[in-house]
């Protein structure tokens, strides 16, 4: 938004957080010009935004098919690459076969799951962010960014549903 302004309000109950983003909705302010802080984590649906689909599996997954396929390719297609005949033995047997694909198998989710879970937090995340020192004792901030003509009425909206502590907020190193 090229004309756009950010108001920062605190609420001290979840369902006064849930009716201001539905009106705020209702002025037609998008969700993603809408951030909830909050000192404990609420699903969603709970506070009545979109719930965001993340894509934690499919990066498991593709880490776990990963590991499968170098497990495989190290205990079946490495012994028959520089093949060792041994007294009539199979070149390669089941069980220690099973053994490394597993192995390579679960040490490529963990990793992936790991790595998927700070690409989805957005770690690191350097620079100054907006907050306010009351969210840490309980209370829920809503930050709404919206076109400038609307100020009036969400600041109202805001007012309306017990907001405490309306104000501009300024970015802080966190």
């Amino acid at each position: 938004m090229s004309d756009s302004s950010t108001l920062l309000a605190l609420f001290d109950e979840g369902t006064k957080t849930a009716e201001v983003i539905d009106e705020l909705h209702a002025l037609g302010i998008a969700d993603d010009n809408m951030t909830v802080m909050t000192g404990v984590p609420y699903p969603e649906r709970a506070l009545g935004r979109h719930v965001e689909w993340l894509r934690l599996p499919q990066i498991v997954l593709a880490g776990a098919v990963s590991g499968m396929i170098f497990g495989l390719f190290l205990s079946v297609i490495t012994p028959h690459l520089y093949r060792l005949d041994v007294g009539g033995h199979p070149t390669v047997s089941f069980a220690p076969a099973a053994v490394i694909t597993f192995v390579f198998t679960m040490m490529a989710t963990i990793i992936s799951t790991f790595l998927g879970v700070l690409w989805e937090m957005n770690f690191p995340e350097f620079g100054a962010k907006y907050y306010h020192k009351l969210v840490t004792d309980g209370h829920l901030a809503v930050l709404v960014e919206f076109e400038k003509p609307l100020e009036n009425s969400v600041r109202q909206v805001l007012e309306a549903h017990g907001g405490e502590h309306i104000q501009r907020p300024e970015e802080q190193p966190l």
